[in-house]
C-alpha cells in the first residue's frame, strides 16, 4: 500500500513539474560571480530549490553525524558492561555453589 502512494505523489509532483516548467518558462538573466547567464525561470527556480536542500543537508550532518558517533560509542560501553555483568554473576554463582 505504502508503495502504491508513493508511486502516485511521485507521478503526481512529476505532473506538477511538468505543469511549473511549462507555465514559467520565460527567460530570465542570472548574475553571478563570474559573469551573467540567460536561463529559463523554472531551471532557476529548481536549481535554488536544490541547493537550498543541498546545504540544509550539508548542515544537518554536522549535527547528526557526531549524535550517531556518540550513541554507537555509548552502546559499545553498554555491551562490554552487560558481558561485564554477566562474568561476574557467573563467578558468583561458581563460587556459591
Amino acid at each position: 500500500m505504502f508503495r502504491i502512494i508513493s508511486v502516485v505523489l511521485f507521478l503526481a509532483m512529476l505532473v506538477v513539474g511538468i505543469e511549473f516548467s511549462a507555465v514559467n518558462s520565460d527567460p530570465v538573466t542570472v548574475n553571478y560571480v563570474l559573469g551573467t547567464a540567460i536561463w529559463p525561470l523554472s531551471f532557476v527556480v529548481v536549481c535554488a530549490f536544490s541547493l537550498g536542500m543541498l546545504i540544509s543537508v550539508f548542515i544537518s550532518l554536522g549535527v547528526v553525524l557526531p549524535l550517531r558517533w556518540r550513541l554507537a560509542r555509548l552502546q559499545r560501553m553498554i555491551s562490554s558492561q552487560e558481558h561485564e555483568i554477566g562474568a561476574l554473576l557467573k563467578k558468583s554463582d561458581q563460587g556459591a555453589g
